[in-house]
C-alpha cells in the first residue's frame, strides 16, 4: 500500500471524513499522532476527538509541519 506517512505532530485541517458518526465540522484542526500501518492518520483535535483520517475516503490539507532540527 502506498500512502504518505505524515510525522508526529503535523498539523492538519479536515475538509470532509466519510465517518457517519463524527461531530467533527468541517475546518476542525488538529495534530497528528501518529500513521499507521494501514495508512490511516490518527489525529488529536483540538475540540478533544481522537478521530483517525482514512486515505483515499476523507480528506485534510496539511496547515502546519514540524520543525526539523538540525
Amino acid at each position: 500500500m502506498d500512502f504518505l506517512k505524515l510525522p508526529h505532530g503535523t498539523r492538519v485541517r479536515l475538509v470532509r471524513t466519510t465517518d457517519v458518526y463524527t461531530q467533527l465540522p468541517r475546518g476542525s484542526e488538529g495534530t497528528v499522532t501518529l500513521t499507521d500501518s494501514m495508512g490511516t492518520v490518527h489525529v488529536k483535535w483540538d475540540n478533544g476527538s481522537s478521530l483517525g483520517l482514512i486515505p483515499n475516503e476523507d480528506r485534510w490539507e496539511v496547515i502546519g509541519e514540524v520543525p526539523v532540527c538540525a
